[in-house]
């Protein structure tokens, strides 16, 4: 086969893959559903933000999978690491259609979060690699633009249907089981998402002799630390995921801003979210095709400026906008790591990618947090965290000048 047609076979086979992740949005992105149903369960705004604080300290699994898998099973790896998330969300859907109580289920959400960084967090540095193994730099470019351009209308489409089984909601469904619906239909997505991903067609890399753990821990780390351009990215993508951090609060914020109960507006808030990332996805990859990587990572994390400081000042319904700015911003999720991918051998690419994903687990705390600042202070030092956060990562990535 040409790398052409590499080309056009694995960027399908990952458009097709991410339209059935973004379609499963609602439950598969933690963080406003979840707050929404711990909210509904009698949560405080701290312990809401807790499932979303979990998925991010999961995602430390990279780091030993980078490891532990050899160059050969990357594809598998994929497979098995979105079989696990179905898995994960059929527990949390037999959890609220069997009659459990509220803390159990609050526990069993915190644990989903956990566990599903673990997988989501391992699926997408595999996915990457393989993307990168199975295509040119070019053709990721516009893979990455089809993608993202296109697969935000399935996750519009996905969130609608949520809105309308949580508000108003359907006779036959009451809750808990219009939550359980919603991750009724996210189990099969991500079964689908495991058997796409078999079909990956990769170059050959030879595999390494494995170090031992500690040896492979501290000989990444230092490698890539030594590279003052990867080191500055990283503590980018660090205080790209504070930011993020705001997630589930601008959910909470609903009932300040519009007096109505947060579930409320969970699907049409996903809505928002993903329609302009959709409309963001068109302008990010254009930058990313015309003028490279570090431009579009510029203009994702902008966007998640815009959404801090845009929540703090809009009034009224207007302020649900912030959603879309913080959807178009979440794309920094994918082309940051592509930029880290795209500074590396081919062969370091696990590694660099494990390390680069650390960020999220680092930034574990931040959900919390932004519950605690609220809780404390209000709403506004929660935004302004996420603007100073965003900020700081703005000024590393334009000092940035390689690619």
């Amino acid at each position: 086969m040409s790398s052409t047609d590499n080309d056009r076979w694995n960027g399908w086979i990952f458009t097709l893959s991410y339209m059935c992740i973004y379609f499963a949005a609602p439950v598969l992105y933690v963080g406003i559903v979840q707050a929404a149903l711990c909210d509904k369960l009698g949560a405080t705004r701290a312990v809401a933000n807790l499932p979303a604080s979990t998925y991010s300290l999961g995602q430390i699994a990279p780091l030993l999978f980078s490891w532990l898998i050899p160059h050969r099973w990357e594809r598998d790896t994929v497979v098995a690491a979105n079989v696990m998330t179905c898995s994960l969300l059929a527990a949390v859907f037999l959890s609220l259609v069997f009659p459990v109580g509220p803390d159990a289920r609050i526990a069993i959400l915190t644990v989903q979060g956990l566990l599903q960084g673990l997988s989501g967090s391992t699926s997408h540095v595999f996915m990457i690699q393989c993307l990168s193994r199975g295509t040119t730099e070019q053709g990721r470019a516009r893979a990455l633009q089809r993608t993202f351009t296109i697969t935000p209308i399935l996750a519009v489409a996905g969130s609608l249907l949520a809105q309308y089984v949580l508000n108003p909601g359907l006779p036959f469904l009451p809750y808990p089981w219009d939550f359980a619906f919603l991750y009724g239909i996210g189990a099969p997505c991500m079964l689908g998402v495991a058997l796409l991903s078999r079909n990956y067609r990769l170059k050959e890399i030879p595999d390494e002799p494995r170090q031992p753990f500690f040896a492979h821990l501290s000989g990444s780390i230092r490698n890539y630390a030594a590279d003052a351009t990867l080191g500055r990215v990283w503590i980018a993508y660090l205080l790209f995921y504070v930011a993020l951090g705001i997630t589930a609060n601008l959910s909470l914020y609903t009932r300040e801003a519009l007096g109505r109960d947060p579930k409320d507006f969970s699907g049409l808030v996903m809505a928002i979210r993903f329609g302009l990332k959709a409309v963001c996805g068109v302008w990010i990859g254009w930058l990313a095709v015309r003028h490279g990587l570090r431009t579009a990572v510029l203009g994702t994390v902008g966007l998640t400026l815009a959404a801090g400081l845009w929540a703090w000042i809009a009034p009224g319904y207007a302020y649900l906008l912030a959603f879309g700015f913080l959807g178009g911003g979440e794309l920094g999720g994918i082309y940051i790591p592509n930029y880290v991918s795209s500074l590396s051998p081919l062969a370091d690419g696990p590694r660099n990618l494990a390390i680069i994903t650390l960020a999220a687990p680092a930034s574990s705390f931040a959900p919390v947090l932004h519950g605690f600042l609220t809780d404390a202070f209000g709403f506004p030092a929660s935004f302004a965290l996420a603007i100073a956060a965003s900020g700081v990562a703005l000024c590393l990535i334009w000092s940035v000048r390689r690619k």
